[in-house]
């Protein structure tokens, strides 16, 4: 197994995981296509295996809806 990265999508602020090395990956919720730099990549948190990286990113989107909605979500 290797390793995984929580990161942010850039666009809509949804949070998503992939696995590390990875050079891109899809927002499920907005559709961006997101270059997996990590010079560039909002990284939340890194994860040991694919579902401690579910699991954060279960628990980030929990917290995001207490506190408030997506940034797509919100008037311009």
């Amino acid at each position: 197994m290797g390793r995984y990265i929580v990161f942010a999508c850039p666009r809509c602020g949804v949070p998503r995981y992939a696995a590390e090395g990875q050079k891109t990956a899809r927002c499920f919720y907005c559709g961006v296509l997101i270059r997996l730099d990590p010079a560039e990549t909002r990284i939340l948190l890194r994860a040991e295996n694919a579902r401690a990286a579910r699991e954060a990113v279960e628990e980030y989107k929990m917290r995001r809806r207490i506190r408030g909605k997506t940034r797509s979500e919100r008037p311009l």
